[in-house]
């Protein structure tokens, strides 16, 4: 029958077709040719079985067949990755939080539908009385986390990056005006691949970066960022936590190191230093490691913190009068490179700085490293960067 009355709709004076039963093409079809021929607005109501077919996919209550990787059709078994001593980001972030929730009976997690997807399900579990999915509702997730806040308790709130466009207004008005300890876990952040342009989280920094008593922090492997979260966790003010897509290599620290907010770290990789390349993220050892291997003399800095920046830091470094080069897989409009510009811009110091990034425009679907190597950001741009500027000098 008609969950939806048409009468609703003819007050609306909506025409309106319907419910139809998806899983018939051919009447399907017929709806549609007659909906294209319409004059004026529609409503087509269609009634579907989420999977219908696959019984694996029918049953499913979570959304794991939401977006599917490779997966047994015989048992319903997602294909994961072989390599047994990596998990994923936002795995490695559940097990920190449930170590960190252990100790600290404060500390709650919030979820916009996003439990299966964040790996939150270990949390739950341990914690049932302390985690609160809020359904496809993000902007409710992030007030319902300023309200916690407000009340002394400790919010961890797991957000995907691309999904936190819509809760903008709750960012700026309830959790950054009210300067509110809420620690935000960006998920999949940065290019996503497979799951396509809607989905890649290269706009939570510009997007936030103007929010005043906002820190934003990312870190360079498994144990840093572990050390970042419970930093957040120390901290009076909003923290947004940035987590890439992936894996990583994992193990679980015994005793974790408060950060110092707005701290960097310079690594050196010969005792002479040609340039400076200043990134974030895994990035940070991706650089390292290619520029020991083939004997580049550069210092990558750690920018761990993107907001604040380490002033000091950045202070040495135009001191030392080498080339600059900023190199950020995000948007460069409104991110780490605006950033350190704005600031030796208004310090009057002006050294010899090239930017790598994404640049305005929406990156299309792709395997990461597809499209690293399309918006010419993968490390072989970098390092041809590197050759040009060394070049040059």
């Amino acid at each position: 029958g008609k969950v939806v009355d048409s009468y609703f709709f003819d007050e609306l004076n909506i025409d309106y077709l319907g419910p139809i039963d998806g899983h018939n093409i051919k009447e399907l079809i017929k709806v549609l040719e007659t909906a294209k021929e319409h004059d004026g607005p529609i409503v087509i109501h269609v009634k579907t079985k989420k999977g219908k077919g696959y019984p694996y996919a029918e049953d499913d209550k979570i959304g794991k067949y939401h977006g599917v990787s490779k997966f047994d059709k015989s048992t319903g078994k997602m294909l994961g990755s072989s390599d047994q001593s990596t998990i994923s980001w936002s795995q490695m972030i559940c097990n920190t939080l449930v170590s960190l929730a252990s100790e600290n009976k404060d500390i709650v997690t919030l979820t916009p539908a996003m439990k299966s997807g964040s790996k939150l399900e270990d949390f739950e579990t341990y914690f049932p009385e302390r985690f609160f999915d809020c359904g496809i509702a993000e902007e409710h997730t992030l007030t319902m986390a300023a309200g916690l806040a407000a009340n002394n308790k400790r919010p961890f709130v797991s957000i995907y990056s691309s999904f936190l466009q819509r809760a903008y207004d709750s960012l700026n008005h309830d959790i950054c005006r009210m300067d509110l300890p809420v620690v935000i876990g960006i998920d999949r952040a940065g290019l996503v691949g497979a799951d396509g342009p809607t989905h890649h989280g290269v706009f939570d920094i510009s997007m936030a970066y103007s929010l005043p008593n906002l820190i934003i922090a990312q870190g360079k492997d498994d144990k840093e960022t572990q050390n970042l979260l419970f930093t957040a966790f120390s901290q009076q003010h909003p923290f947004m936590l940035r987590i890439p897509r992936g894996n990583t290599k994992h193990q679980m620290q015994e005793q974790f190191t408060n950060l110092k907010v707005g701290s960097w770290e310079r690594i050196d990789t010969q005792e002479t230093t040609q340039l400076f390349v200043i990134t974030y993220g895994e990035d940070v050892i991706n650089v390292e490691n290619y520029a020991l291997q083939n004997n580049y003399a550069i210092s990558v800095i750690n920018a761990r913190f993107i907001k604040p920046l380490d002033y000091n830091l950045l202070d040495k470094i135009a001191e030392e009068n080498k080339p600059i080069i900023i190199y950020e897989t995000d948007m460069k409009c409104g991110g780490l490179s605006s950033a350190i510009l704005e600031y030796y811009c208004d310090q009057d110091i002006h050294p010899n700085i090239k930017r790598l990034g994404i640049g305005d425009h929406f990156v299309e679907q792709g395997s990461i490293e597809q499209l690293r190597k399309d918006e010419k950001i993968d490390l072989p741009a970098l390092f041809e960067l590197i050759d040009e500027v060394n070049n040059e000098n």
